[in-house]
């Protein structure tokens, strides 16, 4: 049998209700997935949803995460508000329009690349003056996508549904994982969770996580773990963590050596 991730041991850092899958992935390949949430979801109650009525008037909809979907539909369904087939709906990548479809929603687009900057250089964004546009996304986030459609003259609202927090987590069970170097690789799939665990291992663990290997999902994550201090990073996408888990412990690439 091929288990193209023999002995690989992974630490995943994304919040547990979006670990499971790919460290059920990491497992059947012959890895070990080491769950280590450095990012806590809670939903916002956001006013901009308070004094919507009804959303006819939407023209174009987007949603930038999962937890945008899921939180956003739920503030909408409190409030006995439907969704027209009238609008045009836009899903920043392959999981957001997987949420989006088990509500029945039709995905208009989505980029090729799951972020922001190209998010923004989808077509149906690019002649939207005076249209007007609702965008979920979570509490003090990006605001790049909010910024370019207001430039480009569009009638935006910005519904905020949710935060992220520190997660709890138990000390020992960090002082564990650094101490017996139990992992060989971290995964971070956002800014926030990567400055998380560095609080929550604490400055005595500072060295170990700099020159443990890490895997993140974007450039700009990259240049992030970077300022921080790590030294080997490798550069996948949303969609093909798992390949370059398999590449990676198969020798196939190193990733960038800081």
């Amino acid at each position: 049998m091929n288990l193209p991730l023999q002995g690989l041991k992974v630490l995943n850092t994304r919040p547990l209700s979006a670990a499971k899958e790919l460290s059920m992935a990491i497992k059947a390949a012959g890895g070990i997935a080491l769950n280590c949430p450095a990012l806590l979801i809670k939903p916002v109650k956001t006013n901009k949803l308070r004094f919507i009525q009804t959303l006819h008037d939407i023209r174009i909809a987007v949603f930038i995460s999962a937890n945008a979907v899921h939180f956003g539909l739920k503030q909408l369904k409190e409030r006995n508000i439907s969704w027209p087939a009238s609008i045009e709906v836009i899903a920043i990548g392959k999981k957001t329009a997987i949420a989006l479809r088990k509500h029945h929603i039709h995905v208009s687009c989505q980029p090729e690349i799951s972020d922001s900057e190209h998010l923004i250089q989808l077509s149906i964004l690019q002649d939207i003056r005076n249209q007007s546009i609702l965008l979920f996304k979570g509490k003090n986030g990006r605001t790049l996508i909010e910024q370019t459609l207001t430039d480009r003259g569009a009638k935006l609202t910005v519904a905020e549904v949710y935060k992220r927090g520190m997660p709890p987590y138990n000390k020992s069970k960090i002082d564990f994982i650094w101490h017996d170097n139990t992992i060989d690789i971290i995964l971070f799939t956002s800014e926030q969770a990567m400055h998380n665990l560095f609080k929550m291992f604490g400055r005595e663990a500072y060295q170990w996580l700099c020159d443990k290997p890490c895997l993140v999902i974007s450039e700009r994550l990259a240049k992030s773990a970077t300022r921080l201090g790590i030294k080997h990073i490798l550069i996948s996408t949303p969609e093909t963590v798992f390949d370059t888990l398999c590449h990676y412990n198969q020798g196939l690439i190193h990733g960038q050596q800081q």
